[in-house]
C-alpha cells in the first residue's frame, strides 16, 4: 500500500519534509495527487526529486504519481526537468503558454544559478557509471552538498564619476569635431565619458605616456581608442600603421576589432582602417594587410615579435607614421614573460625610431598602500616594461562617487519600511529604489 501524498500541501511544507517525500517515491512507498496545482517552479521541483537516482527518468517516476491528477502544464515541467538532467535537447519552456504565474517569469538571479549548477550537475553525471552502490551514494552526496561548485556572490557595480560629453571635449578642443560622428549611440546621442577616460585624453593630448588602472567594464579600451581616433581625424592623410594595439590573447583582439567596427560603423565611408593580424589569418588576408597596412593594427606580443624578424612584415614596426603602442591587460605581462615583453618594447621603440607614446591598462596592478603609493608602484613597474619613464600623474585610476545619497533612516523610517510590503515591480523606478 503507498503513502497517498498531495502536491498542493507539500508545497507549503519544509524542505526536509519534501525531501523525505522524495525518498519514499524512490522506495516506491509513496504516490503523488497532483490535484489542483497547474505548475510549479524550477526550484520546488528540485526539492521534490532530489533524492531520484541519476540514472532515473520520466519513465521510472510514473507508478509513483497519480496519472489522472496531473495537468498537462505539469506533465511538460516533469518532462522538461527529466530532459535537462539526461542533457537531452528539449524546446525551452515558454512561461506563457504554461499558465504559470506572471511573477515566475521575472528574473530571478538565485533561480539562474541553480539552474546553471543543475545543467553543471547534470554534465558531470553523464561521466558517472558507478556500479557499486555505496561509492554512488557517497558521489551523489557530495554532489549534494555543492562540493564542486562555489556560493552564488553578488556584487554592485560601482559607480564612476562622470566626466565630459564627447560634444564638450570638442568644444574644449581636447577632441576633433568629427569624434562626435565615431562616438554617439544609434540615435545620435553623444557619449558622456568617464571621468577617468576623460582624464586619459587629455594625457594623450599632451603627448604623454600613461596607463589606466580602471575596474572591470569601466571603459578602458575607449581610453585609448579616442585619442588615436582624434590623432587620425586630425592627420588625415597619414598612410602605414599609426598605432599597435597588443593583446595577450586572440579572443581579446576579436573582440577589440568588433568593437571598433561599431564606432566605424556609424560613420560610412570612413576613412579610418582597422586590421587585426594574428596566427589566426589566412596567407592571403595577411598579404592583403601587409601591401596595404591599416592605421590601426591588432595583433598579440607574439606575432609582434615576428614583425621585428620578418622582412615582408617590417613596414608595420618601420611605419614613419607609427605613434601609439598599446599594452591592454598590462599585469599579465610579469616574471619571465615580463622580461621578454620589455625587451620586446625597446627592440620596437629602437626601430620605429620614434618616442612611442606607450599606453598600458589593467583592471589590477597595485592594491597595497595609499592611492598615490599604488600610482607610483604602477608607474615603475611600467617604467620598467615600456623603457621609458612614468610619473605617478601618469597612472589613472578611478574615481567614483556615492550611487546613493539619502540620509541614514532613523528608527521609524526603518521600522515602517520593514512592515511594509516592497512595491510592485511595475511602480518600481531607479529614483524610487535609491530613496528607499
Amino acid at each position: 500500500m503507498k503513502l497517498p501524498v498531495k502536491l498542493e500541501e507539500l508545497l507549503h511544507q519544509s524542505e526536509a519534509v519534501i525531501t523525505s517525500v522524495s525518498t519514499l517515491l524512490v522506495q516506491g512507498s509513496a504516490i503523488l495527487d497532483c490535484t489542483e496545482v497547474e505548475s510549479v517552479t524550477n526550484d520546488c521541483l528540485n526539492q521534490l526529486f532530489t533524492a531520484l537516482p541519476a540514472y532515473w527518468d520520466i519513465a521510472d517516476l510514473e507508478p509513483n504519481l497519480e496519472q489522472s491528477t496531473i495537468s498537462p502544464t505539469l506533465n511538460r515541467q516533469f518532462q522538461h526537468w527529466f530532459d535537462q538532467r539526461h542533457g537531452r535537447s528539449a524546446p525551452k519552456l515558454d512561461p506563457k503558454n504554461l499558465d504559470v504565474p506572471a511573477e515566475s517569469a521575472i528574473l530571478d538571479v538565485f533561480n539562474l544559478r541553480d539552474e546553471v549548477i543543475q545543467d553543471y550537475r547534470t554534465y558531470i553525471e553523464s561521466f558517472l557509471k558507478i556500479r557499486d552502490s555505496r561509492v554512488e551514494t557517497f558521489v551523489h552526496q557530495t554532489l549534494d552538498r555543492g562540493e564542486l561548485w562555489i556560493d552564488p556572490l553578488v556584487q554592485l557595480n560601482p559607480l564612476y564619476k562622470p566626466g565630459a560629453t564627447v560634444t564638450e571635449l570638442v568644444h574644449q578642443g581636447i577632441l576633433h569635431p568629427d569624434c562626435s560622428n565615431y562616438f554617439c549611440t544609434k540615435q545620435g546621442k553623444p557619449f558622456q565619458f568617464h571621468y577617468h577616460q576623460e582624464q586619459a585624453f587629455k594625457k594623450a593630448q599632451q603627448q604623454q605616456s600613461y596607463v589606466v588602472t580602471t575596474g572591470t567594464g569601466s571603459g578602458k579600451s575607449m581610453t585609448y581608442v579616442v585619442p588615436i581616433f582624434d590623432d587620425l581625424l586630425r592627420n588625415p592623410d597619414l598612410k602605414g600603421v599609426r598605432a599597435i594595439l597588443v593583446y595577450p590573447m586572440n579572443a581579446l583582439i576579436n573582440s577589440q576589432e568588433e568593437e571598433l567596427n561599431k564606432f566605424l560603423a556609424h560613420v560610412p565611408n570612413s576613412p579610418i582602417r582597422v586590421a587585426k593580424y594574428t596566427g589566426q589569418e589566412s596567407l592571403e588576408k595577411k598579404v592583403e594587410i601587409q601591401n596595404n597596412p591599416p592605421h590601426i593594427l591588432l595583433t598579440n606580443y607574439v606575432m609582434l615579435e615576428l614583425m621585428l624578424t620578418r622582412t615582408h612584415e617590417a613596414k608595420f614596426v618601420s611605419s614613419p607614421n607609427l605613434k601609439y603602442l598599446v599594452f591592454d591587460e598590462l599585469h599579465t605581462y610579469r616574471g619571465r614573460q615580463g622580461a621578454d615583453v620589455s625587451l620586446l618594447i625597446r627592440k620596437l621603440r629602437q626601430r620605429s625610431g620614434k618616442d612611442l607614446i606607450c599606453i598600458g591598462t589593467s583592471a589590477t596592478m597595485s592594491t597595497e598602500g595609499g592611492r598615490e603609493a599604488r600610482r607610483q608602484t604602477v608607474a615603475d613597474v611600467a617604467s620598467k616594461l615600456f623603457g621609458t619613464d612614468l610619473q605617478a600623474h601618469q597612472v589613472i585610476d578611478e574615481t567614483l562617487q556615492r550611487s546613493i545619497t539619502r540620509t541614514i533612516p532613523d528608527k521609524t523610517e526603518l521600522r515602517q519600511c520593514l512592515s511594509t510590503p516592497l512595491p510592485l515591480s511595475s511602480e518600481q523606478t531607479l529614483a524610487a529604489f535609491k530613496q528607499h
